[in-house]
């Protein structure tokens, strides 16, 4: 019989290398884009939804530990 203790949890997060990737691409793109636009908001706005795009399709692909 399994202990509770044993167990693994069930929500999955993301390791700290993957959480730096992340952010470190949603900087560089937040301010690329901003360079290139001169609209800071627009490029807010768009490597915000980048770095979700990211998130979601690493934890869909089970990628949570590069």
């Amino acid at each position: 019989m399994t202990t509770s203790r044993n167990r693994v949890p069930s929500t999955p997060s993301m390791d700290l290398t993957s959480t730096t990737i992340v952010l470190a691409t949603s900087v560089f793109f937040l301010l690329g884009l901003a360079a290139l636009t001169r609209s800071p908001t627009v490029a807010f706005f768009c490597a915000v939804g980048l770095g979700a795009a990211m998130t979601t399709s690493s934890k869909m692909l089970g990628l949570n530990s590069l």
